[in-house]
């Protein structure tokens, strides 16, 4: 594992993003999305089997070392795209690779459709778009995102008073002990009572506003990208709801969906290094000991039926 990478920061429409860099800086840029309350340091156990590449992975808004919104703004999937867009145009880099993990691999699907040919390649790591709402649905899900911030105004942070609680409660949460402590530097910062965390609570709150499956189905139809899915064997593949999810995503043109080992958090775990191969074989497109039919989106659906 190299945490160590190199501290990065771009300012865009006066939000400060933070994140790491690891890797070749002359190397094909790939931008990674962390999942929901996780942060950059989730991909520095990839790192190191990535370092061909310039591997810039950022804290999104309200989480890590990133900014919060303003007070009088949301946390949907769409939200923090405007601001990667003028990352991207900091960097100066076309074609780019993007990756995301769990909400970032949602995130990195719209992002990837609003990048358009300048995004080659779309990786997406035991994540997708969401289940789709239904529509007869919408209203009730409007009402809830107003319940739960009217609630956060009188819900105090967490705290704890020592690292190891972080943990504790990570854990509980399904995160391995070690990939819980390796997120604590970003996911914790020091308090009069121990520690708190970085995390914006409005994370927490209901979307007001849901995708269809019509409207999921367009977003991935407009992918021109080449498209590589990982879907962990204990992780997405067990959850209800994600047979009609992998369908769906297994439209989009150029796209391959593949199982891996471990949990959901896997790509930090076990299933690291052969995540790493599988990646470097599809941006490669060369044999890295992977055989890209072994596992087609059709087998996947039908183990995940078999649970």
């Amino acid at each position: 594992m190299n945490d160590s990478g190199r501290a990065c920061a771009f300012v865009v429409d006066g939000l400060t993003y933070r994140g790491i860099e690891w890797g070749n800086p002359e190397g094909p840029l790939i931008i990674a999305l962390h999942g929901w309350l996780d942060n950059a340091l989730s991909f520095s156990v990839l790192a190191p089997y990535l370092a061909q590449y310039r591997l810039l992975a950022l804290d999104l808004s309200g989480q890590g070392h990133s900014d919060h919104r303003s007070t009088d703004a949301t946390y949907h999937i769409w939200d923090d795209v405007p601001q990667l867009l003028g990352i991207v145009e900091q960097l100066g880099a076309a074609p780019l690779i993007v990756m995301g993990h769990s909400r970032g691999a949602a995130i990195a699907v719209l992002f990837a459709a609003a990048l358009e040919k300048r995004c080659s390649h779309l990786v997406l790591l035991d994540g997708m778009l969401p289940v789709p709402a239904e529509e007869s649905a919408a209203a009730r899900q409007f009402r809830q995102a107003q319940v739960d911030r009217e609630a956060a105004k009188a819900r105090r942070r967490r705290h704890f008073s020592d690292v190891e609680g972080f943990v504790t409660a990570r854990v509980k949460l399904g995160f391995s002990e070690s990939s819980a402590r390796l997120l604590a530097p970003r996911a914790l910062r020091p308090h009069a009572d121990g520690f708190e965390l970085t995390h914006d609570p409005r994370l927490n709150h209901a979307s007001a506003v849901k995708l269809t499956a019509g409207m999921c189905a367009a977003f991935y139809e407009s992918l021109t990208s080449k498209t590589l899915v990982l879907v962990a064997e204990e992780g997405l593949r067990v959850r209800a709801g994600l047979e009609a999810s992998l369908q769906a995503i297994a439209q989009v043109p150029h796209c391959m969906v593949q199982s891996v080992p471990g949990k959901h958090h896997t790509h930090m775990e076990e299933g690291a290094e052969v995540i790493s191969t599988r990646i470097r074989w599809f941006l490669e497109g060369a044999d890295a000991g992977v055989n890209p039919d072994s596992v087609t989106a059709e087998t996947v659906i039908a183990q995940s039926d078999a649970r």
